[in-house]
């Protein structure tokens, strides 16, 4: 997104760039927040991110051919995998998180979790309202600016909004700081107007829910931090802005834009001149 905001004919700010992930960014480091959102760095292609795109878009096919009335078999969902990752696999800049010759027995090993203990879990079935749903509604608007929440939800049921997570470990282990201060839950029940999350994360070790319920309270405390972040963008603070390293973000593995900040003054720091 080049252009994340903008003013209109009435000289208020347009704000386009939020998105749960970019404020989750912001609370971490604002100069990466400032070149994500203004696309100053070129997109890197990591190992872990480019497993997780190619088993949410397995999960998203065995989910609408669910909804159309025909379930997906295992050994079709991993015709899938191959055949994404022919497309992707091959894009992969960076590797950090797995083992080149190994990551497709991962990627099988996730989605062989993924289809026993989720898909065709018979004690909790799922029933697609909505599949890889895209929302781009008003957030909150006043007399200086107009904003907008953008998102892509993986799936919508009557009643319950999920998100997939294949990560290298058990995000549910951390339940405590999801249920404190988690932004996509809370982005993600008030664009549907559902108050019940679940994350299903498949880990290595099998699978593993977090279960959240959000209300207005933290709707309303969500707009007072896109309130805080858009005052901040709108004010274009000399760069860089506030530098954030307090945290396993800010290495050459995680940011992209590491190598042109700390990383360009690590080897200083490290020799004492």
């Amino acid at each position: 997104m080049k252009y994340p905001l903008h003013k209109d004919a009435d000289g208020r700010w347009v704000h386009t760039w939020v998105r749960q992930s970019s404020v989750k960014t912001a609370d971490m480091c604002l100069e990466r927040f400032r070149n994500d959102i203004f696309q100053l760095q070129p997109e890197v292609h990591t190992d872990a991110a480019t497993l997780g795109t190619v088993c949410h878009a397995v999960a998203e096919d065995a989910l609408l051919a669910r909804k159309a009335g025909r379930d997906e078999s295992f050994e079709g969902m991993l015709s899938a995998f191959d055949y994404y990752w022919d497309e992707h696999g091959k894009l992969i800049q960076k590797w950090g998180s797995y083992n080149p010759e190994k990551i497709v027995g991962i990627g099988y090993s996730r989605l062989q979790s993924w289809y026993e203990q989720i898909y065709t879990n018979t004690d909790r079935p799922i029933v697609p309202q909505d599949v890889e749903l895209d929302f781009n509604k008003l957030f909150l608007e006043d007399d200086e600016r107009i904003v907008y929440l953008r998102g892509t939800i993986d799936l919508v049921e009557e009643d319950c909004v999920w998100d997939w997570k294949f990560p290298t470990r058990d995000y549910a282990k951390s339940k405590w700081e999801y249920e404190r201060w988690d932004v996509q839950s809370i982005a993600y029940c008030w664009a549907t107007d559902i108050p019940n999350f679940r994350y299903g994360i498949t880990h290595p070790t099998g699978v593993s829910y977090i279960d959240l319920t959000r209300d207005k309270s933290h709707t309303d405390w969500l707009r007072e931090k896109v309130l805080a972040l858009c005052q901040y963008v709108e004010s274009s603070p000399s760069n860089p802005w506030l530098l954030g390293d307090n945290g396993w973000w800010c290495s050459e593995k995680w940011c992209s834009n590491w190598a042109q900040c700390k990383g360009a003054t690590e080897e200083v720091v490290i020799n004492g001149i």
